[in-house]
This record gives C-alpha cells, structure tokens and sequence, in this order.
C-alpha cells in the first residue's frame, strides 16, 4: 500500500476513523485510509443501472428500482459515457451507402 498522494510507501499507523484505520505518509505528512467504504455500491449494480437507462428508464425510476439515488446513478452513467469517449475512434467516415 502507498501514499495516493506521492506513492511513497513509507508510512505509519495513525489512529482509526468510523472503524477504517488510518495511515500518515512518512514523507509528505498525508493522512489516507485504503478501505473502501461499506456504503459504496459494487460493479454490477453500476452495470445494472447502465443496462436500465439504455432500456429506456430515466435516472430517478433506476434509483428507485436499484435502492440508490438518482444523483449516483446519473454520475455512473457520465463516467460509462466518458469512457466511451476514449474509445471513440478517431476516423472520420467518408462514404455512407443507405437504402430505401
């Protein structure tokens, strides 16, 4: 385990805070904990919730359906987007052909 702030992995024990122990880096005095918090919501409630909204259901029903807040869910779906984003490429398409 090392620092988020500058990697170091020089670090002591610093007390415990809502159960999660606490760390202080050696180096540039940062205070961080490593455990992810109880309340944060797996992948595959994230994947859920994006398989709903490309099913037609708005940000609030998913909340509801899912138990978590609409605010949540309308952020995991911008974060899925911009990801996208990245994997866009970068061509431009020159020719199209459609039918009748």
């Amino acid at each position: 385990m090392n620092c988020p702030r500058c990697k170091s992995s020089n670090h002591k024990k610093n007390g415990r805070i809502d159960g999660r122990q606490r760390y202080k880096c050696h180096d540039c005095g940062y205070n961080y904990s490593v455990e992810i918090k109880s309340t944060a919501s797996p992948m595959s409630v994230k994947r859920q919730a994006l398989q709903l909204y490309l099913e037609g259901l708005g940000f609030r029903s998913i909340g509801r359906f899912l138990g978590v807040s609409h605010v949540s869910v309308q952020k995991w779906i911008k974060k899925f987007g911009r990801e996208l984003e990245d994997l866009k490429s970068e061509n431009e398409i020159s020719i199209v052909e459609l039918d009748e």
